[in-house]
């Protein structure tokens, strides 16, 4: 069941997702979408601009959640892909919100504190981590073998998957999802070899 914050945080995501111009939306009318009275967003969030700098954050939890929850799949192909699949899921969910945001002209956008950053640092630090616990599968089953890592590779790897998905969720490559997929598993696998 979602707090009243979240109940709020929700509504102006749905806004944000819709392409609606945030300046021409009132807390009276985010409250009354959230069915609560407009004076309880006050006790929450001193003005409209926090409301929204809090939404993003929100939102980079919400990610970090999909990114960090628990692989199902206990060898290496299987969690690699499925890791990949959680990536393909937030950078869709974070395309639209990041076509809304351009469309847009408000000025909450930009007045970000420093936590946002931080915040996607911790996460880019949990996924390295995640990686290389999946990469250490593959050097269990004998599919890679345990050696130092070639220099920059992480960087190869990460450009590599990062390359394909954005192309993917921008339409610039038709493909479906699984065969995405496996083509990263390949040429991912190829790289460590």
């Amino acid at each position: 069941m979602q707090t009243t914050k979240e109940k709020l945080l929700s509504v102006l995501v749905s806004y944000i997702k819709e392409g609606v111009n945030l300046d021409s939306i009132s807390l009276s009318t985010i409250a009354s979408e959230a069915e609560i009275g407009k004076s309880t967003v006050y006790e929450y969030f001193a003005s409209k601009e926090e409301m929204i700098c809090e939404t993003y954050k929100y939102l980079l939890s919400q990610y970090e959640d999909i990114l960090t929850s628990d692989i199902e799949s206990m060898d290496f192909k299987g969690a690699f892909i499925e890791q990949i699949q959680k990536i393909l899921t937030v950078m869709k969910d974070a395309k639209t919100l990041m076509d809304a945001i351009m469309n847009s002209h408000h000025d909450a956008f930009m007045r970000f504190d420093d936590s946002i950053p931080k915040h996607m640092s911790q996460i880019q630090e949990k996924m390295n981590e995640r990686f290389t616990g999946i990469i250490y599968l593959g050097v269990v089953e004998g599919v890679l073998e345990q050696r130092e890592p070639k220099p920059y590779i992480r960087n190869v790897i990460q450009a590599v998957v990062s390359g394909l998905l954005y192309q993917y969720v921008n339409k610039e490559i038709e493909i479906s999802e699984d065969d995405l997929c496996e083509l990263i598993f390949t040429h991912v696998l190829q790289l460590l070899k």
